[in-house]
């Protein structure tokens, strides 16, 4: 049965579990799964880290808090790398939403919809983006 299916692909005697045509395992033409990294960029070297039971616990709640592994986060804060919390994310991307909404506003009140709003959704807008500034700021230290 198997090599009636073989001869009906166009294939003689290959089997299953080889791989298939026009793919290696070893850095061939095929296409799928991530790029080989240089070896320049590949994490082979490794550093012992020794921290007591209070010290671990903070560290895990830190890399709970940034949504990241141990790994990435201490790789991050040692090459002065920023390192963003879950909240500082979502409060930025609420900040945006308001900042459009606000920006909404601003059009239709200033193309005469809404005339009594015009000044104090300019002003909104400029308080949102002030915001984000700062948390940019603090996301990047």
């Amino acid at each position: 049965m198997s090599s009636e299916r073989d001869e009906q692909n166009g294939s003689e005697g290959s089997g299953s579990g080889g791989p298939s045509e026009g793919s290696s395992s070893k850095g061939g033409p095929s296409k799928r799964g991530r790029p080989t990294k240089p070896p320049e960029e590949k994490r082979t070297e490794s550093y012992g880290l020794r921290l007591s039971p209070n010290e671990m616990e903070e560290l895990e709640e830190r890399c709970e808090a940034a949504g990241l592994s141990k790994a990435e986060y201490l790789r991050r804060r040692a090459l002065g790398k920023p390192v963003s919390t879950k909240v500082d994310q979502e409060m930025t991307r609420e900040l945006n939403r308001v900042g459009t909404n606000l920006n909404q506003i601003a059009y239709r009140a200033n193309r005469g919809e809404l005339p009594d709003v015009a000044a104090a959704a300019e002003e909104a807008i400029e308080e949102v983006r002030a915001l984000i500034g700062e948390i940019g700021q603090m996301q990047s230290k």
